[in-house]
């Protein structure tokens, strides 16, 4: 990608005889295609890791350019390469981040619009990087990819990477003059780096070291550093025709498996990586040998142009998909703007980027005075979206709207922890459970984030069916005593929770547990692996909801032996958007609704229903109940009732306004199973 490489390949990068390397600009325009495709939503879904051979390209290239240099003269011109630099990027960077900003006053989705201001002003800085792994989210979490500047992170990685690299080439060289120096140095450098991503990786990307694997620049070097180590060895590499054809081959088919085999869950930061880099350095180098099939195939005119406006189309091609989405929530809208982009991208390209690029009166103080303009325009035009938020944040609508976004009662409590409940003792864990006088029992609540929805109306209407109630549901854990690892990662801490958890309800039985779990979409997600009890893993959706089954048959079976009258809550539907998701302009003016049919929402929780019913044929007296006569119309279900209540916080999460309204279900049901405990005494 251009956003990743200095100028174009055609004029930049030569091999050892100085033969012309348009296959490396057809490499661009196949990166960049494979993460446009990506986020388009077509069914790549590893494109995102065009990212990575984005940053082989740019080690190999950057690296080809300085080497000339030192060859030539010696020594390096720091500030001439950092004044390409500025010419080449900030440019197109600012006239994007102006737009953006003017558009997202009104197209920004409204979760987003402070973090897509803030993500823009660090990224007028290279900064983007830094920004997001202090968001605290990851990646691929649905909050970070409302953000329509999340793509700046790459740009915030190289730059930073940029900044020492010809320093530590220049010193290396200089120490002892002569590519083996420098090639040393470098390998060192990306083994350390690349140990450290590997290292850090293996924790997941849930917390801080999962988002540092993924977003930082020591975690990133080694991506660069495989391009450069092969600029620094191209001298002695003179392969074969048929040893070059082998190699380019090879290299397509890692960058295909890539894109085609690791999936977007977060997991992807680790061992996977090596693909896509392994795969770029194959391309490259088999390119040292001109006229192999695959540098014939990467020069074809179409790549080579998409490698030409690569930089420009990256910058411009999430804005506007994501701006799309927001203002059109329910619509397939996504491979369209895609392809819209491609204009703003080609005049930015032919207007902006490459006539200051060729500038050759921008020199000297010239730079500076770009540099300054450059930086100081998109932090205005961010701050500019920033005091925009405030001042619309003030009207009825918006007002009304972030209501929407209170955290539930669990939550607000600290009651979702991952302390399994034996070991919750303490005062610091009162708060956790409501005491009433004269209680008839208690009542527990468990189960992943679908669970949490409900805090409010189950301590409602359990305290005022004269139970205790106690909170426990843990976010992203359902539960059940399967171990379910996320591929490419270690295990998590769910199966400890649930299963120490459930001994202590066996233990201390209350009388009534509810369990509320996202049984679908833990089922469906491919990238999600159980562990059947005989260590064998699998992705299989069938044998899954297989194992599901089983899980939870345990579990009722157990509760139920012990006397607990167990309470399973069958998923909400889905919607097609979440509520959150819509341009601000539709919540200005109350058009911000997303409905599916009843038909729809049967058939995306068939599998769920089945599984649950075969769970309960262990323990009959199980009470499943289903909201979705109270949420829904007769042939549809919608983000808002009747009476403009809305209803949904995200896709598949009620917000608490919308759970409340299920506070007089929830009191009859408690109510008649007590009396239903009292006839059987």
């Amino acid at each position: 990608m251009r956003t990743l490489g200095e100028g174009r390949a055609s004029a930049l990068t030569r091999d050892q005889v100085g033969a012309r390397r348009a296959d490396i600009q057809g490499l661009r325009g196949v990166a960049v295609l494979l993460v446009v495709l990506y986020h388009a939503g077509v069914h790549v879904p590893g494109g995102f890791t065009g990212v990575d051979v984005f940053f082989v390209i740019s080690g190999f290239v950057i690296t080809g350019l300085l080497l000339r240099e030192v060859d030539s003269t010696g020594s390096l011109r720091l500030r001439r390469f950092y004044a390409r630099r500025v010419r080449r990027l900030l440019p197109a960077l600012a006239t994007m981040l102006a737009v953006f900003a003017a558009i997202g006053v009104l197209a920004s989705p409204v979760d987003a619009q402070v973090t897509g201001a803030h993500t823009g002003i660090a990224a007028s800085l290279f900064a983007a990087n830094v920004y997001l792994y202090h968001l605290g989210t990851g990646y691929f979490d649905t909050l970070t990819t409302h953000d329509p500047l999340l793509h700046t992170w790459t740009l915030g990685v190289e730059e930073q990477f940029y900044v020492l690299f010809p320093t530590l080439l220049l010193v290396s060289w200089r120490l002892r003059p002569g590519r083996r120096a420098a090639f040393f140095v470098m390998s060192v450098v990306s083994v350390a780096s690349l140990g450290s991503m590997l290292a850090l990786a293996r924790r997941g990307t849930g917390g801080a070291l999962g988002r540092f694997a993924f977003y930082g620049t020591p975690t990133r070097a080694w991506e660069f550093g495989c391009g450069a180590l092969l600029a620094l060895a191209a001298p002695r590499l003179t392969p074969t025709r048929a040893v070059a054809a082998a190699v380019g081959a090879g290299g397509i088919a890692l960058v295909v498996a890539a894109a085609f085999t690791i999936h977007g869950s977060g997991t992807h930061v680790g061992w996977q990586l090596l693909l896509p880099t392994a795969g770029a350095v194959a391309l490259i180098g088999a390119g040292l040998r001109p006229q192999t099939a695959t540098s014939r195939l990467l020069s074809t005119p179409p790549l080579v142009k998409a490698g030409d406006i690569s930089y420009s189309w990256y910058l411009w091609h999430w804005p506007t998909i994501v701006f799309a989405h927001a203002l059109f929530p329910t619509a397939p809208v996504s491979a369209g703007a895609a392809a819209l982009s491609l204009a703003p991208a080609w005049l930015s390209y032919r207007y902006v980027e490459e006539p200051i690029r060729r500038n050759v009166r921008m020199r000297g103080r010239a730079t500076l005075v770009l540099a300054a303009v450059c930086v100081g325009a998109g932090i205005a035009a961010c701050s500019g979206l920033l005091a925009a938020h405030h001042f619309l944040a003030r009207t009825t609508a918006m007002k009304r709207w972030q209501e929407t976004g209170q955290a539930y009662l669990s939550a607000t409590r600290g009651c979702e922890s991952p302390i399994p409940l034996a070991r919750r003792t303490g005062r610091a864990w009162t708060q956790c459970t409501w005491i009433v006088t004269d209680a008839r029992g208690r009542i527990a609540l468990l189960g992943d984030s679908n669970a949490a929805q409900f805090s409010e109306p189950i301590v409602e209407a359990g305290t005022r069916a004269r139970y205790n109630v106690t909170l426990a549901p843990l976010t992203g854990c359902p539960f059940v005593d399967i171990r379910i690892i996320e591929a490419g990662a270690s295990e998590n801490d769910c199966y400890r929770f649930d299963t120490q958890s459930l001994s202590a309800l066996l233990r201390t039985p209350p009388e009534i547990v509810v369990i509320a779990n996202r049984d679908d979409e833990t089922i469906d997600r491919s990238y999600l692996g159980f562990v059947s009890p005989s260590g064998h893993v699998t992705y299989d959706t069938t044998q899954k909801a297989r194992l599901w089954g089983q899980s939870l048959a345990r579990i009722l079976h157990r509760l139920q032996q012990a006397g607990v009258q167990v309470v399973l809550v069958r998923p909400v539907p889905a919607m097609p958007a979440a509520p959150a998701a819509c341009a601000v302009v539709l919540v200005l003016t109350e058009s911000c609704k997303s409905s599916v049919t009843r038909e729809r929402v049967a058939a995306a929780l068939r599998l769920t229903v089945t599984t649950q019913a075969r769970a309960v044929s262990a323990a009959p007296d199980t009470r499943i109940v289903s909201f979705e006569n109270d949420i829904c119309g007769p042939s549809r279900c919608s983000t808002l009732s009747d009476n403009g209540t809305v209803l949904y916080r995200d896709k598949d999460h009620l917000t608490a306004a919308g759970a409340r309204l299920l506070t007089e279900h929830f009191y009859r049901l408690f109510t008649s199973l007590h009396t239903r405990h009292e006839r059987r005494r």
